[in-house]
């Protein structure tokens, strides 16, 4: 139109049918002309209007706004040593800082609160890319180089290229920035290589649920679980002080059973927070049960299954095999052989793995040749192999360790080592119905124990069988030494009443010399119980059976004991016939028995007034002790060497012995010889006019003879307190 309207103006022609309307050319052009200026003019204003202020425009690209994409840190608590660690790598030099640690341990809030911590020291920003290490989904270097270098304003064009093309561009976009970048949760170090920047003034904090040590220029900390007194205190700042002081000890329990993993005691925490009326003892009852531990360890999305799950699903198969049948090792150490007997593969290929193991945080390895799980990984391990195992596979590899410890008992080989795992592997194998093989375990164990204080061990071995031996015939040969170790560590209730339960099951086998056995081991129970007349009865029932079969050993033995119990009656016209025709008997090579019999010779011939035979037997028996360096028989060498001093008036002589017995016998946990060196040193400082300290070691033998539940004795030495005129012990 406007077009038609000017070339009218300017001397063109209109159609006839409107030709008549020619003169309104001109005042139209003019009136479309205004139109158009004050459009012009309305538009300026409003671009002026919604103009930005010159301190409001954005900066150019290539040098954005700094960015801060930290998350909001949970709460630090118990991991101070750990921060203040970081600090000092940092403070040392450090541009690259790698937190790895077992997932629930805390490495993203030790980052993350470290981070927050040196904010200002980062003006150019504070850059966070979560790696996906333990979602199973790991993001890419390429996808991570994106999202970085749009976070520092780079363009799209710049955000194309191969792995090395964006790893360069990041690398050259910050080099001269002031930047901290936390790369969470890494997978491995190819992962995060190409993420790391390379400017003087950048710093880089990487977390990640394996062991990363192979990045250039790596100062690499590593996160234990928290200690029993930091894992409380966490506990306390969840949960609050009150109520941990209200339940102190059901608090101590729940961080036990939290095995000082931090996300545990954060989700105990925050259930006890959520519920106001339970106590820390209520909640800790509920985790007691073992098959459902893991169960009651979540809350919400947070559960401690789901974190070792994680991890687990991304070993390889032969790295799980291990995982699960060597982490649901019975016992608590473990080595390499054990581990490779129970996977049933080569011992460097179990080495191999176990390796790769902790370096993921799976397994601890103590030392170089000792690995371990905590309680809450142990128990994911065995919920794994039963999960993956059938039961067969499970047997199989249970009985694969009972067979090399037998083998390795069998040979002679060094127990020590495994011990504790011995122990722990029998009672799983009787629970399991393997009794044939744990009993097969016990007796090719049994005879290893020859140490003074092997007898705690002994007890713990023979009763892990007791009770679900086969037959009578296992069952009494188990009671028998469980009265035997009872009565080495002086308890004598218990070594009576096992004593009487191992005769009574002897009496209906067919077996005289089973009988003796156990008829012999009563008649010691009786005589240590204080009733001389019923232990004089069983000893010499003993003793006749065994001289019937002709069992020469146990008849020296018997007739000793005999000895020991014409002694303490003061007997010695009894005692010295007996041990001298057990000293007839004797053979080479000289054994501990030796020793006794003659020890037992030396107290009644001192007993009959003959103190030099008692000497120079008792040198005998001291010289027999040095040879085989028996500890038992040394202490009560002292103790009859000591009661001589005291006859010749030299009491700093016996003093000395008797001090040198009761350390003996404090170092092998033998009650009874404890109690008769506290109540030997009492009446030498008796003697001696030293009645404070009289009073104290008699009082020492007192307490000790009632833990043991030795009455006779506690009253013997309660008589002797009383000699001195002074009040009795309540």
């Amino acid at each position: 139109m406007l077009a038609v309207v000017v070339n009218v103006a300017t001397g063109g022609e209109l159609p006839e049918p409107v030709a008549a309307y020619g003169w309104l050319a001109w005042p139209t052009v003019a009136v479309l002309a205004l139109t158009g200026v004050g459009l012009a003019l309305w538009q300026h204003r409003l671009g002026q209007a919604s103009q930005p202020s010159a301190s409001a425009v954005p900066p150019p690209v290539g040098d954005p706004a700094p960015q801060s994409e930290l998350p909001v840190a949970p709460r630090l608590v118990g991991r101070e040593a750990e921060l203040a660690a970081v600090e000092e790598l940092v403070g040392a030099g450090a541009q690259l800082v790698v937190v790895s640690a077992a997932g629930g341990t805390g490495k993203s809030a030790l980052a993350l609160s470290y981070a927050h911590g040196v904010r200002e020291h980062f003006p150019d920003g504070q850059l966070y890319v979560a790696l996906g290490g333990a979602s199973g989904i790991a993001v890419s270097p390429q996808d991570a180089l994106i999202r970085l270098l749009r976070a520092v304003g780079r363009d799209a064009e710049e955000r194309r290229g191969t792995l090395d093309e964006l790893s360069s561009r990041f690398r050259s976009a910050v080099a001269d920035r002031r930047l901290l970048v936390l790369l969470d949760d890494a997978v491995d170090a190819a992962q995060v290589r190409p993420l790391i920047p390379a400017g003087a003034g950048c710093l880089t904090l990487v977390t990640s649920r394996r062991l990363i040590a192979d990045l250039p220029g790596a100062a690499v900390l590593t996160l234990d679980a928290l200690s029993p007194g930091q894992a409380l205190k966490l506990l306390t700042a969840t949960i609050g002080a009150d109520r941990v002081a209200a339940d102190p000890s059901g608090a101590r329990r729940l961080v036990e059973i939290c095995a000082g993993l931090p996300l545990a005691v954060r989700i105990v925490g925050s259930r006890l927070r959520v519920r106001p009326s339970w106590t820390p003892s209520a909640l800790a009852d509920r985790l007691a049960d073992e098959d459902r531990r893991l169960d009651e360890l979540q809350l919400g999305d947070r559960a401690i299954r789901s974190t070792f799950l994680s991890t687990y699903d991304e070993l390889s198969d032969v790295d799980r095999l291990v995982f699960r049948r060597a982490g649901a090792h019975p016992g608590v150490v473990f080595g390499a052989e054990s581990a490779a007997r129970r996977c049933g593969l080569d011992r460097r290929v179990v080495q191999d793995a176990l390796d790769r193991l902790v370096d993921a945080f799976l397994i601890e390895a103590p030392t170089p040749s000792s690995y371990r799980l905590h309680d809450l990984l142990r128990l994911f391990a065995a919920e794994m192999l039963e999960r993956e195992e059938t039961p067969g596979d499970r047997v199989a590899c249970l009985m694969r360790q009972l067979d090399w410890l037998r083998d390795l008992a069998v040979s002679g080989g060094d127990v020590a080592y495994e011990r504790d795992n011995i122990l722990a592997v029998l009672r799983t194998a009787v629970a399991e119905g393997l009794t044939d093989q744990a009993w097969a375990l016990v007796e090719a164990v049994h005879p290893l124990l020859t140490a003074a204080d092997d007898h705690t061990y002994r007890l713990q071995l023979w009763r892990s069988v007791e009770r679900a031996a086969a037959d009578d015939r296992r069952r009494v040969r188990a009671l028998r030494w469980v009265s035997h170790s009872y009565g080495l560590a002086g308890e004598v209730e218990r070594e009576l009443s096992t004593a009487r339960e191992a005769v009574a099951v002897a009496e209906r086998l067919d077996d005289s010399g089973e009988l003796a056995q156990t008829t012999r081991r009563l008649g010691e129970a009786l005589r240590a119980h204080g009733r001389p007349d019923e232990a004089e009865g069983q000893l010499l029932r003993a003793l006749r059976l065994f001289h019937r079969s002709h069992a020469v050993e146990e008849e020296i033995e018997v007739r000793s004991a005999l000895g020991v119990l014409y002694n303490t009656l003061r007997r010695p016209e009894r005692s010295i016939p007996i041990l001298e025709r057990a000293a007839a008997l004797l053979s080479a090579p000289e054994t501990a028995v030796h020793g006794y019999v003659l020890l037992g010779l030396a107290a009644g011939h001192k007993l009959a007034g003959h103190p030099t035979e008692a000497s120079a037997l008792t040198t005998r028996a001291f010289s027999i002790a040095d040879r085989l360096d028996d500890a038992f028989l040394r202490g009560y060498c002292l103790h009859e060497r000591g009661w001589l001093a005291v006859e010749d008036d030299r009491h700093r002589d016996a003093e000395k012995d008797f001090r040198a017995m009761l350390g003996i016998f404090l170092r092998i946990r033998h009650g009874a010889g404890v109690g008769a060196a506290h109540q030997a040193l009492g009446s030498v400082a008796a003697a001696q006019g030293r009645r404070d300290e009289a009073v104290q070691a008699l009082r020492a033998a007192i307490d000790e003879y009632e833990r043991l539940g030795n009455r006779n004795l506690a009253d013997e030495a309660r008589s002797s307190l009383s000699a001195l005129d002074l009040p009795r012990p309540s």
